[in-house]
């Protein structure tokens, strides 16, 4: 409600603006003077009913509560509007994301049960919780944000009673129709119009509650639009495709949400066809990065996919460089000889594909757009040949077996066991000679294919002894297993399986990741599961090791190392590595060969990074 000094200057100046048009404006009984009159005092109205207090205030009040100094009641009510600035002198920290929160949010909720919280008080929570701008927020803000939309959505039914059925301010009577903004799922509502470009009622929203451009809202706004799309018909969601891509770009926060759900649905779609404008925004080097730096390590996003899904965009990858080999890079040495349509046979089986280009290539890159883009396409993927100055390679997978075409005669293409192979597949540079590409050359154990005339049949016959039969002729199943995965969601016959007791669930804390603050964008998206927790007991060498390291808690962890190796323990491989030494250097890591995606989920929600040099995630201390 508004304050006692504030409806008698209210009163006031609403005696004054009558006075001045009864008496000044013209004679009584006038209907139209009367209607001036009543849309000056709404106005006037609406302006003390809207009335924040000045930002120096709020920012001074919200310090001395962030410094553990006592507030009095005009200090709450001036904190209540500035829970969401960061404060400079704490680092930038927000007052969402202090321990002293949840009494005072309490204390709030107390007033508003006995009659006594002001309006403009709570409005204030109100500004609080739309401007909150959740990038880069910490785990501890983000859960004050969602404790401050509890108390709004708890609290709202008493400030809308106590307004009564007068007058009352345009943000109340907006939400007594959208009341849902409150909730869970605020922004579900507008979806589907905002992805159509119908912006009215979210304009409206904008300005009768100020929004801030940077607030919350608009974030979950597209993820709205995603859930709209998704749960559509297979051409409606199809064809909004362009128009999420373009709003997600714009609201990071829920990129990586937004994504998992449009692939997911997409692989749901019949047939499923090559989307090109889904596969070159996701493969972006400061997006998902190429499906095929995955099990390299350096994409662990596509870990949030399942692996059909992941295999899915891989095909598409592949398709491309294959075309754009021969059609870019072979074609200008005339070496294609048929060599395209001859591995097309074979485009299901492809599960890997690497561009290596020459120099004269990446010089080339200067003149021609499309050997540019190529080689744009396949940043951090490619490998360079150092010798061989004219002469493109390109490595593909199928089955057990790696194959490396060139781009130029009189170069035959080498077939190579993966398992046995002399060189590494993923390292930055080749010579391109007998020393790596070329040494099946002179092993007998290795096959090749010499392009000679009518190559195809001889071809076809060395990769049919090697097991390698064309697409038409084996059964449609490009999927790998993924044990870990398999583990972690069914136990194995005669395992007994068992809930944590209460200390240990305390110390693994979240053992699947935590629900964001505002709603996931959950369509189209298989449940993720949560480990099952199977009786087992460590190895004892694995006991001995981890003894001190038990000992010694992670400064700024929000789990117990008892909890970490408790959740580790629960996957296949899963290794915790306590590199700490007696000075407290060194860092605690965890390996994950299988790339589970729920423990690499547990491990990114509760401060875990991904090391690219170690092929681990490592916490780092505060």
């Amino acid at each position: 409600m508004l304050t006692a000094p504030a409806i008698a200057s209210l009163r006031l100046r609403l005696a004054q603006s009558t006075q001045s048009i009864e008496f000044g404006d013209g004679p009584f009984g006038r209907p139209e003077f009367v209607a001036v009159a009543a849309h000056a005092a709404e106005k006037l109205f609406q302006g003390y009913a809207k009335a924040r207090p000045s930002a120096e205030d709020a920012y001074a009040a919200v310090l001395a509560f962030a410094r553990h100094q006592e507030v009095s009641d005009l200090q709450r009510h001036l904190i209540a509007s500035a829970l969401s600035v960061p404060i400079r002198e704490i680092g930038g920290h927000r007052a969402l994301g202090l321990p002293r929160l949840a009494r005072l949010l309490d204390d709030y909720c107390k007033q508003a049960e006995q009659g006594q919280l002001w309006q403009l008080t709570w409005y204030g929570l109100l500004g609080s919780y739309f401007a909150f701008d959740p990038v880069n927020a910490q785990a501890e803000e983000l859960a004050g944000w969602e404790r401050l939309r509890a108390l709004l959505a708890q609290t709202w039914p008493l400030i809308d009673k106590q307004a009564g059925n007068g007058l009352c301010p345009d943000w109340l009577s907006l939400l007594r129709i959208e009341s849902q903004l409150l909730g869970t799922r605020p922004a579900d509502k507008y979806g589907r119009d905002w992805l159509e470009g119908r912006t009215e009622a979210t304009e409206k929203l904008r300005s009768d509650l100020d929004i801030p451009p940077s607030s919350w809202f608009w974030h979950e706004l597209v993820a709205g639009a995603v859930r709209a799309a998704t749960g559509a018909p297979d051409r409606e969601f199809i064809a909004s495709i362009p128009q999420l891509l373009d709003l997600v770009a714009g609201r990071p926060v829920c990129r990586d949400d937004a994504i998992e759900a449009i692939l997911c649905r997409y692989h749901r779609c019949a047939g499923a066809p090559a989307h090109e404008r889904l596969r070159d925004y996701v493969i972006q080097k400061d997006v998902w990065r190429n499906p095929k730096l995955r099990d390299a390590g350096y994409a662990t996003a596509w870990n949030r996919v399942p692996d059909d899904v992941w295999l899915m965009v891989l095909g598409w990858v592949n398709e491309r460089n294959l075309r754009d080999f021969f059609d870019i890079l072979a074609s200008r040495n005339k070496a294609d000889e048929g060599r395209l349509e001859f591995w097309s046979q074979y485009m299901k089986q492809i599960t890997w594909t690497r561009l290596i280009f020459s120099r004269d290539t990446l010089e080339l890159a200067r003149q021609k757009a499309e050997v540019r883009a190529l080689i744009a396409r396949e940043d951090g993927a490619y490998a360079t040949l150092t010798v061989n100055k004219d002469v493109d390679a390109f490595m593909m997978r199928i089955g057990q077996h790696i194959i490396v075409e060139f781009s130029k005669k009189p170069n035959a293409c080498y077939i190579y066991d993966a398992t046995t192979m002399k060189f590494d597949r993923y390292q930055k540079r080749y010579t391109g000679g007998t020393d790596d590409l070329k040494y099946g050359y002179y092993d007998r154990n290795a096959e090749s294919i010499r392009h000679i005339p009518n190559w195809q049949i001889s071809g076809a016959a060395t990769l049919r002894k090697l097991g390698i039969l064309p697409d038409a002729e084996t059964k449609p199943s490009r999927g790998r297993a993924r044990t870990a995965t398999v583990n972690a969601t069914a136990a194995p016959a005669g395992t007994v399986t068992k809930l944590p007791d209460a200390g240990a669930a305390s110390a693994v804390g979240n053992s699947v990741p935590s629900a964001r603050p505002f709603a996931s964008i959950d369509a189209g998206i298989p449940p993720a599961p949560s480990p099952v927790l199977v009786d087992r007991a460590p190895a004892p060498a694995r006991t001995l090791e981890r003894t001190e390291s038990l000992s010694r808690e992670l400064r700024g962890a929000n789990f117990r190392m008892t909890g970490l190796y408790y959740m580790v323990d629960q996957f296949p491989d899963g290794h915790v590595i306590d590199g700490r030494k007696a000075d407290g250097v060194g860092r605690v890591c965890v390996s994950n060969p299988r790339h589970d995606r729920v423990l690499e989920r547990w491990l990114k929600t509760n401060g875990f990074e991904w090391s690219k040099r170690l092929g681990m995630w490592y916490f780092l201390e505060k």
